[in-house]
């Protein structure tokens, strides 16, 4: 059996959940202390991150590649902090209902200014 080091995590090959899992925490780990570097740009840190997986997972076949990022994926959402400030629910947009209604007041905001002015 091979062994490959990746972040210094050493693996098995093909690698075990557990190794998986810990590689997805240390970079967990990692992304939070380069979060308060000034020296790092978190957008290519980011990318060399991942690069580096993708790099280490063309060894892997297909059906192994799958189940790494499976693991992997599904690990850092797991251990990810949630977002108080911008909620999934979020994304979702404004109702149409509510759309509707901001429509109607100003509506009707236009047309009493309007007919005020026509009395006048």
């Amino acid at each position: 059996m091979t062994t490959r080091t990746l972040d210094g995590v050493k693996f098995d090959m093909p690698p075990t959940a557990g190794q998986i899992m810990e590689l997805a925490d240390l970079h967990r780990k990692k992304l939070d202390a380069a979060i308060f570097s000034k020296y790092t740009h978190l957008g290519e840190y980011g990318l060399a991150q991942r690069k580096e997986v993708y790099d280490f997972t063309r060894e892997l076949d297909e059906n192994q590649r799958e189940q790494f990022y499976k693991l992997y994926n599904g690990e850092l959402v797991r251990i990810a902090d949630e977002d108080r400030l911008h909620p999934p629910e979020a994304e979702a947009g404004l109702s149409k209902f509510a759309i509707l209604l901001v429509l109607a007041v100003v509506a009707a905001v236009l047309y009493s200014t309007i007919l005020t002015k026509a009395m006048n």
